[in-house]
């Protein structure tokens, strides 16, 4: 996969290899570039940008132009795609032009948030066809749509394609934020239906040129679409993620975007983090941060998920899943784990092994119903696991879990809990129903020998990332490993020394990475740390242990999300085997304490 590289201002071209001054249109064109590359598989010596044409008497440049060959002349031009930041009308005639004035058949135009496809009909005096995509190298225009399995691509940008579907639906629908949240999850789970259908080589999910044209055409679209939801409704129909009421509320034209948008790409096999990413922006500012919900940094997932070692029928859980992120770097783990194992006994269906333990292993709980289903949606672009996903308070008292989660996650029985719980002032627990139930949950006091003792006393509230911490160590298995997100408050502040000595009584420290502030930026400037632990097999106050211990000053990325590098002594960006060095502490940072578990046997 192409990577796109931005360093200083600067941007470099994927096919010129030079650097451009980096600008929001510039990465719109070097994202086209990567698609044009990667998914429609141009030769790269097929492509040039800023290339000049004529227009009539006046000299013009296209962003982007595909050739028929290697031939680079205005009248061997094959494909146009203009990426400028302009309205959709401005753009479209632009484009129109600069197809009229060369030999290109096909046009796209895209700013990020939109795009559109035409074919130029020249026996109809360059009449411009909308189209729902662009052959790929090599094919017609009449292969577009006419997809088996086997012909699906990686999406390298399923962030794009979401934000391109979501600002559609508003423009071409009016639909609210909450809808068009609804029906981008009911799109995706028609998708990875059709492509789970291993009986059918040929895709039910698509689209094409000749179907748009018309009502008819449109309505076979919405058939099948309609009966790939049904068999989804039926297949999820005890998961609560829809209602058998349910039905697909996009328009025509909105459906047969999204179909366009999505139809050649294979989601179950695009890569786990770029799935991640899509999911967290898939999710909006509406479903986050209102509440101390901030998605865990990937570097912390990735990190944590290394550092805690999931093995092969270990139960991994998440009581504050989110969107899923550190259960599907589970998964991930562990499927690299069965490609492995297949490599020495190729004779084990290790495709089925890994589901079966994706369903028995895997579970999270979350507060947010609309973020339980956004973390059974991820689980099953993953490869599922999403029947241990349930909508939950999980700091209600146990005596009060439904059985349907009990069997699924009981007290003291899990292997592995890896959690970001909710924290800050803004959300506290004050129910005192439920703050009875917890040690610390009540009040506590500090001894003449400095050992704080816990009263009869429930306090008047308490943050949740305290309790988290309590009711994790609960869920956890003797000898148990967890990673758990917290605020620095919680490992510095005076007033919570009670809260580490609990911690140090319940648990060994296996160790603590201290999070640069930039970890969870822009979202929030709340300082963390990742906190490595093993459940003692009996409560008592700590003994000597081997802790890890370290600070991470770079985190991949600065305060405003964009990518800092590793730099050779001339300033300029390191780059091996093609991929430039993101600096980012926390590799080498996970490679040492990898290296201090293993060296000194800490889980076994």
């Amino acid at each position: 996969m192409q990577e796109i590289i931005v360093d200083e201002g600067k941007i470099k071209c994927l096919i010129t290899g030079k650097m451009r001054k980096e600008t929001p249109e510039e990465y719109v064109r070097q994202e086209y570039c990567r698609i044009l590359l990667d998914v429609y598989k141009y030769p790269k010596s097929y492509i040039d940008v800023e290339y000049p044409i004529k227009v009539g008497s006046t000299d013009k440049r296209c962003d982007i132009v595909v050739f028929n060959d290697n031939e680079k002349s205005q009248d061997n031009i094959y494909w146009i795609v203009e990426t400028k930041k302009k309205d959709e009308k401005e753009g479209r005639e632009q484009l129109w032009s600069y197809m009229s004035a060369t030999t290109a058949n096909f046009g796209t135009w895209t700013n990020g948030d939109g795009i559109l496809f035409y074919y130029k009909d020249t026996s109809r005096s360059n009449r411009y066809i909308e189209l729902p995509d662009i052959p790929k190298y090599k094919e017609s225009i009449d292969s577009i749509g006419k997809y088996n399995k086997s012909d699906l691509v990686k999406c390298t940008d399923l962030k794009g394609v979401f934000n391109r579907c979501n600002n559609y639906f508003f423009s071409n629908q009016g639909l609210t934020q909450d809808k068009r949240f609804s029906e981008i999850l009911k799109i995706l789970f028609c998708k990875i239906e059709d492509e789970k259908d291993l009986f059918i080589e040929k895709c039910e999910f698509y689209v094409t040129p000749e179907e748009q044209k018309t009502q008819n055409g449109l309505d076979n679209v919405r058939g099948r679409i309609n009966k790939l939801f049904a068999k989804v409704k039926i297949r999820f129909h005890e998961d609560n993620i829809f209602e058998a009421s349910d039905e697909i509320q996009l328009n025509d034209r909105c459906l047969s975007f999204a179909v366009a948008e999505l139809q050649k790409y294979s989601l179950l096999d695009t890569n786990v983090d770029i799935k991640g990413v899509a999911f967290e922006t898939f999710v909006g500012a509406n479903l986050r941060g209102e509440h101390g919900e901030f998605f865990t940094p990937r570097e912390i997932v990735s990190m944590a998920t290394e550092a805690i070692m999931p093995k092969i029928n270990e139960t991994v859980c998440d009581p504050a899943c989110g969107s899923g992120g550190f259960l599907v770097m589970a998964l991930k783990n562990i499927r690299q784990q069965y490609e492995e194992l297949h490599k020495k006994r190729p004779d084990l269906n290790v495709i089925g092994l890994f589901r079966e333990y994706a369903n028995s292993y895997i579970r999270g709980i979350d507060f947010n119903p609309d973020l339980s289903r956004v973390a059974k949606m991820n689980m099953v672009l993953n490869d599922d696991g999403h029947t241990g996903i349930f909508h939950f308070d999980s700091l209600i008292p146990f005596e009060q879990w439904p059985k349907k989660i009990t069997t699924k996650i009981a007290k003291g029985k899990i292997d592995i809990i890896m959690t970001n719980p909710p924290f800050g002032k803004k959300c506290v627990i004050d129910d005192k129903k439920i703050l009875v139930h917890y040690h610390l949950g009540h009040k506590w006091e500090k001894g003449e020998d400095g050992i704080w003792i816990e009263t009869k006393k429930v306090d008047e509230s308490r943050t949740p990332d305290i309790l988290f911490i309590e009711r994790c160590l609960d869920l956890l298995k003797p000898g148990g490993r967890m990673a758990i997100v917290l605020p620095d408050g919680i490992l510095g502040n005076n007033g919570l020394e009670y809260v580490r000595q609990y911690i140090l009584n319940n648990a060994d420290i296996v160790a603590i990475i201290d999070c640069p502030v930039e970890s969870f930026l822009p979202s929030t400037d709340t300082k963390t740390s990742l906190l490595i632990l093993k459940k003692k097999k009996t409560e008592g106050f700590p003994q000597t242990f081997d802790t890890f211990m370290a600070i991470a000053k770079t985190c991949g990325h600065d305060r405003r999300g964009k990518e800092i590098y590793v730099r050779d002594e001339n300033g300029d960006p390191i780059i091996i085997n093609g991929n430039v060095v993101i600096n980012n502490d926390f590799i080498e940072i996970t490679r040492r304490l990898v290296k201090h578990v293993k060296t000194r046997n800490i889980y076994d």
